[in-house]
C-alpha cells in the first residue's frame, strides 16, 4: 500500500483545477483516517483520480468529491446513480451458452496461443497452417478464454432469479456508464464480445483477472506494456496484439484494456487488493462471528464473494 503522493508532487501539479480540488479533499481525508479501511478509500479515491482510465471517469471522479471530504454513508449524490442502476436492473439477462463459442472464436484470432506468453495451445497440433517447430519452440500449454470485463458482472446462471446479484450487476454498470463506457456493446450475449475476451493459459488468466498483470497502451497502436504486480516473472516486456484475420475476428477493445489497467493500478497503489486478501484470509480462518461486530467487513466480503462467485463457467 503506497501514501499519495503529496500535493506538491509534479502528477499533482499537472492536474486541472478541479481535478487538483478533489484529489486535495483525498489527502486530508487520507491524513484524517482512523481506520485501514477509511485510508484504502482515501488512497483508492486518489488513486483513481491519478489513474483513471477516461477523461470522462476522471470527471465523474471529481465532480462527486471536489470540495467535500468523502462520506461513503451518503445517498444524497446518487440519485443519477440509482436511476442507471434501476434502468439497468431490467437489462440483466440470464447467461446463453455460448462461452465456448467464444473460446474457439477468440483461439483463431490469437492464433492459437497464449496472448502473453506466445505459448501453443494444446489443440494448436492438430491446425492446419501451424509450424510444428513454432510448436516446438514455444511450447504448449491449455489455454482459457479470459474476459477483459467479467462476464459475472452481467449474469447470473447459478439459480433461476438471483435479485442481489442482479443488484450488484446493475450497480457496477451504473458506474461503467458513468464512466463514459457503452454498457450495452457487452450486456446479454455481447459480454463474449471478441472485443472483451482474450486468450490466456491459466497462471496468467489467474493474474489477469486478481489485477497482477495488466495491459499498458504505448505509442504503437495494438502494443502494450505488461505491467505486472508482485513477484510475478517470465512475462514479456511488451506485446502486439495480432489477429488473424482482422475483418472478421476485431482485436480486444483498447478502451476496456485500459479500464482494466486502471483498475489495477488503483487497487494495488491503494492497497484495496491486499485488503480485499486480508479479508479473504480472515475469511477462511474465521470460525465464529465476533460479538463485538468486528467481523463485520468479513461478513460483507464473504456475502459479496458469494454473488460474484456464483457464475461457473467453462474455460
Amino acid at each position: 500500500m503506497t501514501a499519495l503522493p503529496p500535493a506538491e508532487a509534479t502528477q499533482i501539479s499537472n492536474l486541472e483545477p478541479n481535478a487538483s480540488s478533489a484529489y486535495n479533499v483525498c489527502l486530508a481525508f487520507e491524513h484524517d483516517a482512523k481506520t485501514e479501511k477509511d485510508v484504502v478509500r482515501a488512497r483508492l479515491l486518489g488513486y483513481l483520480i491519478l489513474h483513471a482510465p477516461s477523461l470522462d471517469a476522471l470527471h465523474e471522479v471529481v465532480e462527486k468529491y471536489k470540495g467535500r471530504t468523502p462520506d461513503y454513508s451518503d445517498h444524497s449524490g446518487h440519485r443519477s446513480l440509482i436511476k442507471d442502476k434501476m434502468d439497468l436492473m431490467t437489462a440483466i439477462q440470464e447467461a446463453p451458452k455460448d462461452h465456448k463459442e467464444a473460446k474457439i472464436q477468440a483461439l483463431i484470432r490469437d492464433g492459437f496461443k497464449c496472448v502473453v506468453t506466445g505459448i501453443y495451445d494444446m489443440e494448436a497440433e492438430g491446425i492446419r497452417g501451424i509450424d510444428r517447430e513454432d510448436i516446438l519452440r514455444a511450447g504448449l500449454v491449455y489455454t482459457e478464454c479470459t474476459h477483459i470485463v467479467p462476464e459475472s458482472t452481467f449474469f447470473d446462471v447459478s439459480r433461476p432469479s438471483s435479485p442481489e446479484k442482479n443488484d450488484y450487476s446493475a450497480s457496477v454498470l451504473a458506474v461503467l456508464k458513468h464512466f463514459g463506457y457503452d454498457v450495452e456493446k457487452l450486456n446479454g450475449a455481447k459480454v463474449h464480445s471478441l472485443a472483451n475476451v482474450m486468450t490466456m493459459q491459466h497462471d496468467v488468466r489467474e493474474w489477469f483477472d486478481r489485477l497482477e498483470i495488466c495491459f499498458e497502451a504505448t505509442t504503437v497502436e495494438n502494443r502494450y506494456h505488461i505491467q505486472t504486480f508482485g513477484r510475478i516473472r517470465h512475462v514479456p516486456a511488451t506485446v502486439t496484439l495480432m489477429s488473424s484475420n482482422p475483418t472478421t475476428l476485431p482485436l480486444p477493445s483498447p478502451k476496456l484494456l485500459a479500464l482494466h489497467a486502471a483498475c489495477a493500478k488503483v487497487a494495488h497503489l491503494s492497497g484495496a487488493g491486499v485488503y480485499i486478501d486480508k479479508l479473504d484470509q480472515d475469511l477462511d480462518d474465521l470460525d465464529v462471528l465476533a460479538d463485538d461486530g468486528g467481523s463485520a467487513d468479513v461478513l460483507n466480503h464473504a456475502l459479496l464473494r458469494l454473488m460474484t462467485d456464483s457464475v461457473n463457467v467453462g474455460a
